[in-house]
């Protein structure tokens, strides 16, 4: 019995790590996307990475 549900239940785990796959990917793509694009504004205020979103995270 146990093997039964096992080979059930195996589509839906992959199926679900390729979803968290994929989300986590676009996360990565987001968030790559957010830092590049304040690059110049945090450049020219010459402010360090941690100065700039700190004030950006406290800030709300």
């Amino acid at each position: 019995m146990t093997f039964e549900l096992l080979s059930a239940l195996t589509p839906w785990l992959v199926g679900f790590a390729a979803v968290v796959v994929i989300g986590l990917a676009l996360a990565v793509v987001g968030v790559t996307d957010f830092v590049a694009s304040n690059r110049k504004v945090r450049v020219a205020r010459h402010e360090s990475i941690r100065t700039y979103y700190g004030r950006l995270t406290l800030s709300h």
